[in-house]
């Protein structure tokens, strides 16, 4: 004699019933201390702007977290203050920029900035001398950065990687 389906779930039905009363206990809410609080600080950073052909640091405010903040904000443009006085960049589009620590030097470990072009990275990328001045300043601006690796695209298969500092553009300084 066959039984029925729903009694052969019966004894499934009642281990799991017995499963469920696992014997913890429900509690009310317990305190644990106060809510956590951010306390960032975040420090102004240091962009360098083109005003006729000279650089000009400014200053901008930072986010916690963010060091390389610097250099995404020369794609930004300038800000109404900035504008009446004559500011304006020359790197125009997207730029991604990452820190790395040179050791092959015979003395220490040397850090660097590696920037370049964000998107499409096989369109060549021809960097003006002021636009090069301008990313190696506001580079070496944030602390413990000594130079910058530019990286652009000559064509479509070669990359080129370009050791700049801005002492080299001394010349543009205001």
């Amino acid at each position: 004699m066959r039984r029925p389906r729903w009694t052969r779930a019966l004894p499934a039905v009642a281990a799991c019933a017995v499963l469920a009363g696992c014997g913890i206990r429900p509690t009310g809410i317990i305190s644990a201390g106060t809510g956590p609080a951010a306390q960032a600080h975040a420090d102004t950073i240091t962009v360098y702007l083109v005003r006729g052909h000279r650089l000009l640091p400014v200053t901008r405010p930072g986010l916690p977290g963010q060091p390389n903040l610097a250099i995404g904000q020369l794609t930004v443009p300038p800000t109404g203050q900035e504008r009446a006085i004559g500011l304006r960049t020359e790197v125009h589009g997207p730029l991604d920029a990452y820190k790395v620590v040179n050791m092959t030097g015979p003395v220490g470990h040397h850090p660097q900035m590696v920037v370049r072009s964000a998107g499409r990275r096989n369109v060549p990328k021809n960097w003006s001398r002021i636009a090069k001045a301008q990313i190696a300043c506001t580079a070496q601006a944030i602390p413990g950065i000594q130079s910058v690796n530019l990286l652009s695209a000559l064509n479509a298969t070669e990359t080129s990687l370009e050791t700049l500092t801005c002492d080299q553009f001394a010349d543009l300084l205001e």
